[in-house]
């Protein structure tokens, strides 16, 4: 790779308009639509308060003063974290294939001015799939799991890797496992993990605390054949979604369950959300036909939206006083790559439940993605265009 000096690029700007168009309720505005200079599919970065910093595409990075340009490695992916109410970007790269041989991922933590803080290297064999990353916010470590082995490890932030840690007994790879990382504090994770890619075993998931001072620990099997995911409140409850067999070794059922982290009781649903967020102890959960409102300790949900067609949803998030779901109305494959359309934003009142929509776009997008949210403004990135939002 090698780098070049640029100007701030962002303030290059074909044009900008200021406007307002309210929703039917007044509770989410259109305040600002920029279009950007950026490379096509380029994926926006940018700071807390809203001021876009850079961006990327898979060879080239934009960050403060500088753009990166990559010749034999590929960008997967840059996450925004926060150490010490600091900012920083995760910069994920790996080698482009050599036929039968192992590639380098390599991992640095960067400034917003393109300093590097630290940085390790992970040896991927070329039968392997990709590791999967999570930075602990308020801390200088990543949470680094390999679903198929099921194995957990540290990047610590002198660049070290800790030992692997096993969440199971067997050493059975297999490409069909998942791992799913929720964060309690800095030093401090939950993680859900598959026994074995079997479709016939109901037991088949586990759920483990983990100091990342010592090694991660089960505190409960949990009733599920297939993982998708996890997410913890603030008051100890954690919403694990996957499905479970039911009859015939290829029947699935939706299953989410609401476990208490204290007690280990547990509530089931017969649904798997796509998307999911705790919102003042009350969890939000949509999948393509509805969302769904819940409480833990409670057998029904507090509300349920019915969509009148199928969606896609892409984000759920709170600004204001209000969850708001971000999502595509349809998808195709344009040039080899995913193309999502009918973009729209189902806003839900916390206190009374109403809920109202807005058409976004109704064009199809090759990047749409939500940035980040402060004092009840959020901003959506649609390919060129970043527009800023403001919700009540």
């Amino acid at each position: 790779m090698y780098k070049t000096h640029t100007h701030t690029w962002y303030l290059s700007l074909v044009f900008a308009t200021l406007f307002a168009i309210s929703s039917l309720s007044g509770q989410v505005s259109l305040q600002n639509r920029t279009i950007l200079d950026v490379p096509e599919r380029a994926q926006l970065l940018t700071s807390h308060a809203g001021e876009v910093v850079g961006y990327w595409i898979e060879d080239e990075l934009s960050l403060g003063p500088t753009i990166t340009k990559y010749k034999n490695e590929q960008v997967l992916k840059v996450i925004s974290t926060t150490s010490n109410r600091t900012q920083q970007f995760v910069v994920v790269t790996i080698e482009h294939p050599v036929q039968f041989s192992s590639r380098t991922m390599a991992i640095s933590v960067m400034s917003s001015e393109d300093e590097e803080i630290f940085s390790g290297e992970i040896d991927v064999p070329w039968d392997h799939a990709f590791p999967s990353l999570a930075p602990i916010n308020g801390g200088n470590r990543i949470v680094i799991t390999d679903p198929q082995s099921q194995e957990v490890r540290l990047l610590n932030e002198d660049g070290t890797l800790s030992e692997f840690h096993s969440l199971f007994s067997n050493d059975d790879r297999d490409h069909e496992k998942v791992i799913a990382i929720a964060h309690h504090s800095p030093s401090h994770v939950y993680i859900a993990g598959m026994k074995s890619a079997a479709l016939d075993q109901t037991d088949n998931v586990a759920l483990f605390s983990w100091n990342l001072n010592d090694s991660p620990f089960e505190i409960k099997e949990l009733p599920l054949t297939v993982l998708r995911n996890i997410s913890l409140s603030t008051n100890g409850y954690a919403a694990i979604s996957g499905t479970v067999v039911s009859g015939q070794e290829y029947n699935q059922q939706h299953r989410l369950i609401l476990l208490s982290l204290e007690d280990l009781t547990s509530f089931n649903y017969k649904i798997l959300p796509r998307k999911m967020i705790w919102a003042d102890e009350t969890l939000f959960a949509a999948d393509s036909r509805r969302l769904i409102v819940l409480k833990p300790n409670s057998d029904r949900p507090l509300a349920e939206i019915q969509f009148p067609s199928r969606l896609i949803p892409l984000e759920l998030f709170t600004a204001g006083s209000s969850v708001h779901l971000l999502y595509a109305g349809n998808s195709r494959y344009s040039e080899g790559k995913n193309e999502l359309g009918s973009i729209g934003i189902m806003t839900v009142d916390q206190q009374t439940l109403g809920h109202s929509e807005i058409s976004v776009s109704r064009d199809y997008h090759k990047v749409v993605n939500i940035l980040p949210i402060k004092d009840g403004k959020f901003f959506l990135q649609l390919d060129r265009e970043l527009l800023e939002y403001s919700a009540e």
